[in-house]
């Protein structure tokens, strides 16, 4: 009979533990998918601009989802665990002897008290591990991004020391950590054996005094005392588990918050009508300000954009590229009113407008892909010949045959082509699917005359039919606009007009146009 019933309960365990694990599998890997996929949206809707950088964001989206599974598949099953067995124990221990039952039950709790005194130590450890660790990180890939920066300015040495030094600090940390862990398991361990061996003394002595219940017969008393001491220990072994998982359950905490801390963020309101084209722009008193800036970038700006050459001109850091970016709908937080048709920018649904504008600037990242793959990333449905053409267009056609046609792949950010190469290169692939609107933002920065010739020349071709908003600190560039806005360096627009009207109106204009012309024949 008690053969029997040993198989049977043995049985059972396994078809329960198969099915523990299964779901505690089922269920981690739902919500890493679930988390994954959420902070992947959140991501996108806030377009990138978040307090996350995106070496945190890959960080938190692998070794951070990583963390909350096991939480899932180890911590929380064993939880579950620790909290049952306990209870389940008491109730047939009540059966044998009532007192052994109430003190193994009363000590049991004594672990997660131990728990909870070392959780507020241990939090602070793994705030300060998981930001080491981040930094660390962050630290080293821009050390490799910027190691021939490193070597040509002899620094090298100098990072390899600091890499050293936050290395030795996170080394640190680290063993703060597995000491953290060692002394919660050591008290862990004492709460249990010790309770356990209470609980033992407790059982003896009521052998002795013959109260252990044994169905009327006083043979079984042995037998009965023997189990209650061999398996008085249960009721403390899954509460200890449940701790020795406690650093797990910690940094899926410490991960979770982070999560959490991105999926709070202000959801970008992405609107939700439709345009069938951009004919007309007007900003009316927009006024922006960064979050962590007292003073406004720009302040109570109002212009009209038509289709043609409008040339945003003015010094670094007057707010021409703060500008381009809002209307754009990179950056929401202005005051005052963006009309696009007639209809509020952010009542526009983002795939729609996005279908009709675009923002092209000097960083502008390069894919690395061949450069058929390259076009048909921007337009699915291009043909080879109207490749073939836009390359011609932008004098980059012999370029790219000689290399090896449309199946060429540029190197790692293209370090292979010269700036205005790439730029007359993503300048092509962002011309193979029209558009209406074209802010491009300092494209012709730090490349040759001729590459700038070529790139305005095909600017002001779109202009026939598309508003362009072309942004540039020099005033060179403004020869070729239908109309100029000069802004401030307070963010205000100082002058608007056509070339002749700003030269007629405007001697400061003139004269810094004029100073450009002979510096640059100089040069």
């Amino acid at each position: 009979l008690y053969l029997g019933l040993g198989v049977i309960s043995c049985v059972i365990f396994l078809i329960f533990f198969t099915i523990r694990s299964k779901l505690a599998t089922k269920l981690a890997s739902y919500v890493a998918e679930k988390i994954r996929r959420e902070t992947y949206d959140k991501y996108l809707s806030l377009h990138g601009i978040t307090s996350f950088s995106p070496f945190e964001m890959a960080q938190l989206s692998s070794e951070g989802v990583e963390q909350l599974r096991l939480y899932y598949t180890s911590y929380l099953p064993s939880f579950f665990y620790s909290m049952l067995a306990p209870i389940s124990l008491f109730i047939m221990f009540c059966f044998f002897y009532l007192p052994s039952a109430f003190i193994y039950l009363a000590l049991v709790p004594l672990i997660p008290v131990s728990i909870i005194l070392v959780s507020k130590w241990a939090k602070k450890i793994f705030a300060t591990y998981w930001n080491k660790y981040l930094y660390l990180g962050s630290s080293y890939l821009d050390s490799i991004q910027g190691f021939k920066e490193l070597l040509i300015f002899s620094y090298d040495k100098k990072m390899q020391d600091e890499m050293k030094e936050n290395s030795e600090e996170f080394r640190k940390i680290t063993m703060k950590v597995l000491v953290m862990q060692l002394f919660s398991t050591t008290i862990m361990d004492v709460v249990a054996f010790g309770g356990a061996a209470v609980g033992i003394v407790i059982t003896i002595l009521g052998y002795q005094n013959g109260q252990i219940f044994s169905f009327n017969d006083p043979a079984l008393a042995p037998y009965m005392t023997l189990f209650l001491c061999l398996v008085g220990a249960e009721f403390f072994l899954p509460m200890r588990s449940l701790g020795s998982a406690f650093h797990i359950a910690m940094n899926g905490a410490t991960a979770g918050k982070k999560v959490l801390s991105l999926l709070k963020e202000e959801n970008r309101y992405i609107g939700d009508k439709e345009i069938e084209d951009i004919t007309s722009i007007s900003l009316n008193n927009v006024t922006f300000a960064y979050e962590d800036s007292s003073l406004p970038t720009l302040k109570n700006i109002s212009l009209t954009l038509n289709k043609g050459f409008i040339s945003l001109l003015g010094p670094s850091g007057s707010g021409k590229s703060t500008l381009g970016k809002i209307l754009t709908k990179q950056y929401l937080g202005y005051e005052g009113d963006i009309l696009i048709n007639d209809i509020p920018l952010n009542e526009i649904k983002d795939s729609s407008f996005y279908s009709k504008a675009c923002y092209l600037a000097s960083d502008t990242y390069l894919l690395n892909k061949t450069i058929y793959d390259g076009f048909k990333f921007y337009n699915k449905d291009i043909q080879e010949e109207e490749m073939l053409s836009l390359l011609e267009e932008v004098s980059l056609k012999e370029r790219i045959l000689d290399a090896g046609g449309l199946s060429y792949l540029p190197k790692e950010g293209a370090s292979d082509l010269s700036g205005g190469e790439k730029q007359r290169l993503v300048l092509a692939y962002y011309l193979s699917k029209k558009r209406s609107f074209y802010v491009f933002d300092e494209t012709t920065s730090n490349i040759d005359k001729d590459s700038e010739s070529i790139i305005v020349k095909k600017i002001k071709d779109l202009a026939s039919d598309s508003i362009i908003l072309f942004i540039s600190h020099r005033l060179q560039n403004a020869l070729q606009a239908d109309y100029i806005y000069n802004i401030s360096k307070d963010g205000t627009i100082l002058s608007q007009g056509n070339l002749k009207d700003m030269i007629d109106n405007n001697p400061l204009f003139a004269k810094q146009l004029e100073e450009e012309k002979s510096y640059e024949e100089i040069k």
